[in-house]
């Protein structure tokens, strides 16, 4: 259990309160602007995201981080802490590429094989582009995801700082490119050249924004990055529109079941009738 001893805040409690907070004030921000209410079920859009936040802190943190630091106690007894001595730019470069590389074939494949892609479709049934999203998906999900199972074992060899820098720099990134505004389009006008490099290396609203689109411009089988759009560059996933997104969301997304949406497989049910 994390405790503030002496009155200093510890490092775990600063990296879940800039966390939190960038969240809350980026998602703040959009309720403001009325980006929020241009879904068409903002109330379930909030309640889909509300659950994704309790099921990241209280199932895949706790679980996923009790396991792996176990096996990682009897797998490897006498080495705890025994990555401490790494050059810290080295370790941080070195876990989130890695990182970022398996999460480009987690979501690929999620977008892929079909019984992946319903524990993932919660993320994108969503009709309106705003930082919501981040959270808004199937709590069974969170247990795939790689930074999830990264990050007992960090902790456990010693990588303290490099795991919460690791965080840190995706967490921004994924509340930048899920958000409405399109900062992106003035760079595109002001330095094409620099910013047309930049797009082919680091995913920006532009490249996601046409992942969550629908109709021309759109990319959903494609730029499956949240950091580095290098691996759709590499891969040939990629595509950069350089336009806004009309449409968002999934041909049927009206017709899902709030339950199958989060709780899939352990509640099925069939899409509701056309209207």
């Amino acid at each position: 259990m994390v405790s503030v001893e002496n009155g200093v805040v510890s490092k775990e409690q600063l990296l879940g309160l800039f966390l939190v907070g960038m969240f809350m004030t980026s998602y703040l921000v959009e309720l403001g602007r009325g980006r929020i209410q241009r879904s068409r079920q903002p109330w379930r859009d909030a309640v889909f995201s509300g659950v994704g936040v309790l099921a990241q802190i209280g199932l895949s943190g706790p679980l996923l981080g009790g396991l792996v630091g176990v096996l990682a106690a009897a797998l490897f007894p006498t080495s705890a802490g025994g990555w401490a001595h790494w050059p810290f730019w080295l370790a941080f470069f070195g876990f989130i590429l890695l990182e970022d590389f398996l999460h480009y074939w987690l979501h690929r494949y999620a977008h892929e094989w079909r019984w992946l892609w319903r524990l993932h479709r919660t993320h994108h049934s969503g009709t309106a582009m705003n930082v919501g999203l981040v959270f808004r998906y199937n709590v069974f999900w969170t247990l795939m995801l790689p930074q999830a199972w990264f990050a007992a074992l960090m902790v456990y060899m010693g990588l303290h700082e490099v795991y919460f820098a690791v965080t840190a720099v995706t967490f921004t990134v994924n509340v930048l490119t899920h958000m409405s505004s399109r900062w992106d389009l003035w760079l595109w006008q002001k330095v094409p050249g620099v910013w047309g490099l930049v797009c082919r290396v680091i995913t920006t609203p532009d490249t996601h924004h046409a992942h969550h689109g629908m109709g021309r411009g759109a990319n959903p089988r494609g730029n499956y990055a949240v950091v580095f759009f290098l691996w759709d560059t590499l891969f040939g996933t990629g595509k950069i529109p350089r336009a806004r997104q009309l449409r968002i969301g999934l041909p049927h997304s009206g017709r899902l079941h709030w339950a199958e949406e989060l709780f899939w497989p352990l509640v099925r049910k069939p899409l509701a009738p056309k209207r």
